[in-house]
């Protein structure tokens, strides 16, 4: 099975309050296959989501990567510029926040957001993109997947709202996703819906994932 990210002794340095530099991150490795989903856990503040965030070649503030290599599809992210990693984070790696709240735009519909990066990486015409996110809406189990891209982000249920961010991520046909504890604002018995929707989904598109969470259970 091909590897479709590698991590090699991967070092992350971050500044303190006293302008200190401390290393955060030792010597990570690891590697996802294709289709592969993996699991970040550790308790708040132990380095999940630098990890993950290092993966799409970003860096967290006050943060820096100091070594190691990282190769996703073939592609060393840190010998690429930030346009082809703007491109790469829009194709072929998705990100699914902890707060799907925070990463919608309360003045503008669901569909709208939702397939608003295949308008800005030209991935297909306007009505594809349309009819692929109802396929995505209903994939996910959404309600009313014909309707609920019309409605605006506060129309909807939290649960609801994280599944929307995981299509969001999902319509451009992702080869990974990246799910930073997407489930931590609800409740036990939405959280086990939401990530079966999310499982379904993934093992149908034999996408790979990183879930990043503090929660063993």
């Amino acid at each position: 099975m091909t590897n479709l990210v590698e991590v090699r002794n991967l070092r992350i340095e971050a500044k303190t309050d006293a302008g200190r530099l401390v290393e955060i991150i030792k010597g990570v490795s690891l590697d996802i296959a294709d289709g592969e989903i993996v699991a970040l856990i550790g308790e708040s503040g132990s380095g999940k989501t630098t990890v993950a965030l290092s993966l799409m070649g970003y860096a967290r503030p006050g943060c820096r990567i100091t070594g190691g290599e990282i190769n996703v599809n073939g592609k060393n992210m840190a010998a690429l510029t930030e346009r082809e990693r703007a491109r790469l984070r829009g194709t072929d790696i998705a990100y699914v926040p902890q707060s799907a709240a925070a990463a919608f735009n309360p003045s503008s519909t669901i569909m709208e957001q939702v397939i608003e990066v295949t308008r800005i990486h030209g991935l297909m015409p306007p009505e594809q993109a349309r009819k692929r996110a109802v396929e995505l809406f209903r994939a996910l189990s959404l309600p009313d997947p014909d309707g609920i891209g019309a409605r605006y982000p506060h129309q909807v249920s939290g649960g609801q709202l994280q599944r929307l961010a995981a299509a969001m991520a999902l319509i451009g046909d992702p080869k990974l996703v990246i799910f930073d504890e997407p489930t931590t604002a609800l409740d036990v018995t939405t959280q086990i819906d939401v990530l079966k929707a999310f499982k379904s989904v993934m093992k149908a598109g034999g996408i790979a994932g990183v879930y990043v969470s503090h929660d063993l259970a």
